[in-house]
């Protein structure tokens, strides 16, 4: 196996399919606040991306139930058989989130936690522009970012080496509205409001929650 930021956390996630899904399935979140912010904010039937959707609970699932049209993506083949055995209907792409390629406007918004920060962080503010060229004006982007200012950090995550890279909150302000997004509703909370165990992965851990709207073309 090569040691590359995105092979790390493939392997990682194609390992711990089971553990990881308890987890999602007990781990108290601010992801589907987050969720139904960006719901509330969108048409009916609206079209979303979703990246990094791991076994498709919860997000997935509450995007569905929604009425949504969804395509999801992961990096991790498990996670999307997975997530396919609960949604079979759903469009799901395996792969590197860098290499999706959709029309400029497909999407109403797009939703991304626990993901971008796996990233390597040279190639974050390019995935968000991307992403930006995917929404439609005045599309919505719902993510979560870390909060720390290191370029690589390497650890273990359930016993496998896992990858992150991150700005720190100014840094992650800044690069979203260069990219042409209207900050919503930001917060940095700790996860599990601060109260998780040590054995937890997230034990101490900070996030950056954002929803972002795409400027709208000027007339």
């Amino acid at each position: 196996m090569s040691d590359t930021p995105e092979r790390i956390v493939e392997f990682a996630y194609d390992n711990i399919t089971e553990w990881y899904l308890q987890w999602v399935e007990r781990q108290k979140s601010p992801r589907e606040r987050y969720t139904k912010m960006l719901l509330d904010k969108l048409p009916p039937s609206p079209s979303i991306l979703e990246l990094g959707c791991g076994p498709g609970i919860p997000i997935l699932k509450m995007l569905l139930d929604h009425g949504a049209q969804v395509v999801a993506n992961d990096i991790s083949t498990k996670q999307i058989e997975m997530a396919k055995a609960r949604f079979p209907k759903t469009t799901l792409v395996a792969g590197d989130m860098t290499t999706l390629t959709f029309e400029p406007g497909s999407y109403h918004g797009v939703i991304s936690f626990y993901s971008l920060f796996h990233l390597p962080r040279s190639k974050l503010k390019a995935m968000i522009t991307q992403i930006h060229a995917w929404l439609k004006p005045g599309g919505v982007f719902a993510l979560n970012l870390a909060t720390i200012d290191e370029e690589e950090i390497h650890g273990e995550f359930m016993g496998y080496g896992m990858f992150w890279s991150s700005y720190d909150v100014n840094g992650n302000r800044a690069m979203l509205t260069e990219i042409g997004f209207d900050l919503l509703h930001v917060e940095v909370l700790q996860a599990g409001d601060g109260k998780l165990g040590e054995d937890d992965p997230d034990f101490d851990a900070e996030f950056m929650w954002v929803v972002a709207r795409k400027k709208e073309s000027p007339i």
